[in-house]
């Protein structure tokens, strides 16, 4: 099939509200990887609702729950489960029938983009579709992540109409890019705000809107993230332009940002990476100065397919130490049972020892 990856590689334990085993789905895309943690809980109300969208269970039943054993304590039988919950997705993944797949309880479980939007069928932005719905609509999770996309993208139109503006050599040139940047931000800044509302809308309703506590948490730092830069390309777009004549040279002009612009912008991206400042290109490497677009994206897949699979030998690595640990552990309970005991029958030669004595005396 030609969607995503999904695994679960791993699984944990948490103590609050209550023990429960948290199980790590993996998501990896052609552009993109992402982590969710699931509880079997989330598992059954996916399984219930994929049932009342389509009508027909899904190829594979879902492993049934047991009161018999407790995968916080069994970890033979929490790994039997993590195993059986990856083939109950692998079966809707790449089974030929795609009405699971293509379901809003599917989507909404993976926090896959929607296939079927009112915007998209309309060939227009979910910024124009926020505005004539008054952006209540972003209170579907999926929704809320296509609206996020197209802020990014609208922040990255931005930052090259600021490079752009900046680069220029013509003064109409200059406005119009800088025009446009300030364009691209005010949509920004409407996506921001119906972001907003509809994160909100999600949280006051029962359950999140089926999203867990780490996915509300995720999605506010999504949105503080593109706030901060939001701000930083303001105070680059607004920044006043001014040009100084070089004696001869011409057509060499200096472009200056005001000292309070730059101030802004840099506080507005404090913690963020340094070397790397918003509106300008990114700097050619030896790596990507002779590659076109589609080199520079070919490298980037193979960047990150080499980040996933560090990352796997890292978690392999983390999990052997956490086995280590645990026999570690198991050993040292042994030795200190072995030393009670040891102590045990320290006392009762000690106490015989005190009887002959005693009895010495006596003959004595």
């Amino acid at each position: 099939m030609n969607g995503p990856q999904i695994s679960i590689p791993s699984y944990s334990t948490e103590a609050l509200p209550k023990p429960h085993t948290i199980y790590n789905v993996s998501i990896r895309q052609p552009l993109r990887s992402s982590s969710l943690k699931k509880r079997y809980s989330d598992f059954d109300q996916l399984h219930k609702a994929l049932i009342s969208s389509t009508g027909v269970p899904p190829p594979v039943a879902l492993p049934p729950k047991t009161y018999f054993k407790s995968t916080v304590s069994d970890s033979d039988f929490a790994d039997q489960r993590r195993r059986n919950l990856e083939d109950y997705l692998h079966a809707i993944q790449n089974d030929q029938d795609p009405r699971w797949r293509d379901s809003p309880p599917w989507r909404q479980f993976l926090n896959l983009p929607s296939s079927t939007s009112n915007y998209e069928s309309s060939n227009t932005s979910i910024a124009s579709h926020l505005s004539s719905t008054g952006g209540y609509s972003l209170a579907d999770p999926v929704l809320w992540l296509d609206a996020h996309r197209e802020m990014k993208g609208f922040l990255q139109d931005a930052r090259s109409e600021i490079s752009r503006r900046d680069q220029s050599l013509s003064v109409s040139d200059q406005h119009d890019a800088s025009a446009a940047a300030k364009k691209a931000l005010v949509k920004v800044s409407g996506l921001i705000d119906n972001l907003n509302k509809g994160l909100a809308s999600l949280t006051k309703v029962p359950g999140n809107g089926g999203l867990g506590d780490g996915e509300i948490r995720r999605r506010k730092d999504l949105l503080s993230s593109g706030m901060k830069e939001r701000d930083a390309l303001d105070a680059l777009a607004n920044s006043a332009l001014t040009r100084k004549s070089q004696g001869n040279s011409g057509n060499s002009p200096d472009i200056i940002v005001t000292s309070e612009a730059l101030k802004t912008a840099a506080g507005n991206i404090r913690g963020r990476s340094a070397g790397r400042i918003l509106g300008v290109p990114a700097p050619e490497t030896d790596r990507t100065r002779q590659l076109d677009n589609a080199g520079v994206l070919q490298l980037q897949q193979q960047i990150m397919k080499s980040q996933d699979e560090d990352l796997e030998t890292l978690l392999k690595t983390v999990g052997r130490q956490k086995h280590m640990g645990i026999e570690i552990g198991q050993e040292l309970d042994d030795q200190n049972e072995l030393l009670n005991s040891l102590g045990v029958d320290v006392d009762r030669v000690d106490d015989k020892l005190r009887v002959v004595k005693k009895r010495l005396k006596n003959i004595n």
